[in-house]
């Protein structure tokens, strides 16, 4: 078994139930590679992951976002990485949103974090965790855990896809210094200004984020290549997955990394949302060259990147564009 389960050319429900044997696992590259040309976005069901791990990490995440203000502040954000981050406005406006962020190097002794060579500096502080709930820390360590095994598999699935050696990306992850957000959406009980919605569109920076989003509540929506938005049901017991800016330079332009947004619940829906997604990113010293010319015979941006570079390129392309681009690759 295994293979597609909904037919959608753009973005597909793909089971993996079957990825243990060998004929469905060719299938499932085959529909996983199918999927990551056209949109890079595609849901996944049969993944093995415990539903009582999900349900637990749901519930956890919420009960923390749900604590009384001085609580959460116990575990405010350090350099705008770790920790509860809100996020804000436009002058008088309130923010949609806050989020908590863990990375999996954010437990790592001292000395091992400072190792990161040209990681991003701020993405080498320690985790921040709260107090309330008692469970919050294991629960977040034991689903970091889940969404790596399952990152791992999955990123076997896309070296069989691109006709790679399956174990092609294995050495390039085996120190990844992936990160596990989660988002909470405020109960919005009265109608943002005009233009303001949840998440402002965007596209992904790293290699594969693998997504939980509540089955009751939609919102998620991704813009095809004629610019309209098409919106992408949760369906019960998935996750979503998509590629991001770092896996398409990886496969030469041939995969795509799609922008995505999330908007605003219905007039008078007044419940809050929750979306946890993990974003599995390569070792940070992992030198990345495109496996494939790139398409169309185009020059990409670099020859070739370090993660680590990679990352410090997007933050300064993104947040101080001014000033003039470091030389890569």
């Amino acid at each position: 078994m295994g293979g597609v389960v909904v037919v959608d050319d753009f973005a597909p429900v793909i089971d993996l139930a079957g990825r243990n044997s060998g004929e469905g696992r060719v299938a499932i590259a085959e529909a996983i590679g199918r999927a990551c040309r056209r949109s890079g976005f595609f849901t996944i069901v049969g993944h093995g992951v415990p539903h009582e791990l999900v349900e637990r990490m749901h519930r956890t995440t919420n009960g923390f976002f749900t604590s009384p203000e001085e609580e959460k502040d116990r575990a405010a954000s350090v350099a705008g990485v770790s920790g509860l981050r809100r996020f804000t406005g436009d002058g008088d406006v309130p923010g949609l949103y806050e989020a908590f962020a863990a990375h999996v190097t954010g437990d790592l002794p001292d000395l091992e974090r400072a190792a990161l060579g040209d990681y991003p500096a701020t993405w080498k502080v320690a985790n921040v965790w709260p107090d309330s709930p008692a469970d919050f820390r294991a629960t977040w360590h034991e689903y970091m855990a889940a969404m790596t095994a399952l990152s791992e598999d999955v990123m076997r699935l896309f070296a069989l896809a691109l006709d790679l050696p399956e174990t092609f990306f294995d050495a390039k992850f085996d120190r990844h210094v992936s990160l596990l957000l989660a988002n909470f959406y405020y109960p919005q009980r009265e109608v943002p200004p005009p233009g303001r919605i949840r998440r402002e569109s965007h596209t992904d920076w790293g290699t594969l984020t693998i997504l939980y989003q509540q089955d009751d509540l939609g919102g998620l929506q991704v813009r095809t290549d004629t610019g309209e938005w098409r919106d992408l049901p949760a369906v019960p017991g998935s996750f979503v997955v998509n590629i991001g800016d770092l896996m398409a330079f990886w496969t030469g332009g041939r995969w795509a990394s799609t922008v995505h947004r999330v908007v605003n619940p219905e007039r008078g829906d007044a419940a809050s949302r929750i979306s946890i997604p993990f974003f599995h990113l390569p070792n940070h010293d992992t030198s990345i060259e495109p496996v494939q010319p790139f398409r169309g015979g185009g020059v990409p941006q670099f020859e070739r990147v370090t993660v680590g570079q990679w990352f410090s390129h997007k933050v300064r392309q993104t947040f101080a564009p001014e000033l003039p681009a470091e030389r890569v690759g």
